[in-house]
């Protein structure tokens, strides 16, 4: 099969599917995976929070346009909570003079 092809029967293939909600808890929820994956990676709040500023950053800049920038204070602060520095069993990455290191857990 020519490279690019996607094979039907290929049960590995990526498929997305749009599921409608009747209100924004799905935008929150997904606001809050985005959070905790990078505030588990050692991610400051402030820096977070200008990950959903930033246009570049499709997801979490949608997130912020439909729940609006309290909205995404009050979970970014949430979640810090649960995964910022200092909690147990996040990732923390370690910076040497050689740049970063693997993450590992604390």
């Amino acid at each position: 099969m020519p490279y690019g092809d996607p094979d039907a029967t290929d049960p590995m293939t990526l498929h997305g599917v749009g599921v409608l909600t009747e209100d924004d808890s799905a935008m929150a929820e997904m606001a809050a995976c985005f959070v905790e994956e990078y505030a588990r990676l050692g991610f400051s709040e402030e820096r977070i929070l200008q990950m959903f500023r930033t246009a570049g950053f499709a997801g979490p800049a949608l997130a912020r346009r439909v729940l609006g920038e309290e909205a995404v204070a009050r979970i970014v602060k949430d979640e810090m909570a649960k995964w910022g520095p200092g909690v147990p069993g996040r990732l923390r990455m370690d910076q040497t003079t050689a740049g970063l290191g693997l993450p590992v857990l604390e």
